[in-house]
């Protein structure tokens, strides 16, 4: 088949919501599948640019005005601030709190990525992207941001295409980017209105797939997995590692956002290292400007114990990942929404994929605490201080004694996944 994505995250930017189409890419390619992703071409307000291009697609990127061009690659000799971006301008940050400002408003409704999605309705467009989508078999579009579910009902009108809306996040009914009442019930309206027109509505988690079957009758859960070739060296990198005696490393990784605060953890953390021993370091790596801003108010006791980093290129996260003692995990313990009950984020899969023993300040209610407990990596989850303090503890003392279910990890690999979504493809 020749399939295009239609995706605003792809890389060389480094995000999460990057991986999933860039390894379904890879797998699919593997199976003889021809891929084109068209994009949007990044600049470093839209993050860290580090990630090589595939060889096993053809991407086109494309401006606001429908001419192709490329997204500037990362440049080794800039030095990361905090955010693991280059420092933005003064006028860039006025433009990142009015977009704040408005969100709180609009919600999601107002997004720039709308000037990407028109182009596919009008005949000025590149005549690359117009030959792809010509030739394409089906077209797939990754929302957020929604505007790339905007341009699947374009293309699925004009072009006259197979139209898949692949869903990793909410764009209604979105537990985080709530907007206000008039945003929600416009947002509400368009999502149903997009996928009128979709052939297949393709979700992350079944909670997801709950919400999704109000707007249309196909709708399939398809999990974000992780992507098994870069874990296939852990046992090599792990032996290179030298066994640090005097502290004990626990990694997080990604954004902390205001409803991901630790404030539990890092009080059992400052807690844990008053006892003889290893001390215990939490490491942080990615966008964490607000921990580090209230860290002195919330656990000022677990400030000796607590290293920020910036965002990481890929490969280099991961194998932070392997090679910390355990990780943290912190996310919504929210059951008020099905978008609440159903995040199922990237970096969960990639925990589970490194085997590590983890500790979640999440109740075990969650949809997450399910995987984690099925894996065998629960050292600690709960919201309890007295839990985590227990998971620290033996943590600190070597005494983790899990039992890892291989097989529940090895089904989750992006690569069984995208076996999941090529039926589906052959089906539409």
């Amino acid at each position: 088949m020749k399939i295009v994505f239609i995706t605003h995250y792809f890389p060389p930017l480094n995000s999460s919501g990057a991986r999933r189409l860039n390894a379904f890419a890879k797998y699919l390619n593997i199976s003889g599948d021809e891929i084109t992703v068209i994009t949007t071409k990044k600049s470093t307000r839209d993050g860290l640019l580090t990630e090589p291009i595939p060889n096993y697609l053809r991407l086109i990127e494309i401006n606001n005005i429908g001419r192709v061009t490329s997204s500037p690659l990362f440049d080794k000799s800039e030095k990361l601030n905090m955010f693991g971006l280059g420092s933005r301008s003064k006028f860039g940050y006025a433009l990142q709190k009015i977009k704040r400002f408005i969100m709180n408003w609009l919600g999601q409704i107002l997004d720039h990525r709308l000037l990407f999605a028109f182009q596919f309705a009008s005949p000025f467009v590149d005549k690359q992207v117009k030959n792809s989508l010509k030739e394409a078999d089906l077209v797939l579009s990754s929302c957020p941001p929604w505007p790339m579910h905007l341009a699947g009902r374009f293309i699925n009108f004009f072009y006259k295409k197979p139209w898949i809306a692949d869903y990793r996040d909410h764009f209604s009914g979105n537990h985080i980017l709530k907007g206000s009442q008039f945003s929600s019930f416009i947002e509400h309206h368009i999502d149903r209105w997009l996928l009128k027109t979709a052939d297949v509505v393709i979700v992350i988690s079944a909670h997801m797939k709950d919400y999704y079957e109000r707007f249309h009758s196909k709708v399939y859960c398809v999990e974000n997995g992780y992507d098994s070739d870069f874990f296939k060296d852990i046992s090599s990198v792990l032996d290179e590692c030298n066994i640090d005696e005097k502290h004990c490393v626990i990694r997080y990784m990604g954004t902390v956002s205001s409803s991901s605060i630790p404030t539990i953890f890092l009080k059992a953390l400052a807690k844990i290292n008053e006892k003889p021993g290893r001390k215990v370091i939490a490491e942080f790596y990615g966008e964490s400007t607000l921990l580090r801003e209230i860290l002195k108010d919330i656990a000022p006791e677990s400030e000796s114990y607590v290293i920020f980093y910036p965002q990481q290129p890929y490969q280099v996260a991961i194998k932070k990942m392997i090679t910390a003692d355990a990780l943290f995990f912190k996310e919504t313990s929210d059951f008020s929404s099905l978008s609440a009950k159903g995040v199922l984020t990237t970096k969960i899969f990639e925990y589970l994929a490194s085997k590590k023993p983890i500790i979640a300040e999440i109740s075990c209610n969650t949809l997450v605490a399910k995987y984690i407990q099925k894996a065998g990596l629960n050292l600690a989850i709960a919201t309890e201080y007295e839990q985590l303090m227990e998971g620290l503890e033996k943590l600190k003392a070597g005494k983790l004694n899990m039992n890892i279910n291989h097989d529940f990890i090895q089904s989750l690999s992006r690569k069984v996944k995208t076996q999941q979504l090529r039926s589906i493809m052959k089906n539409t």
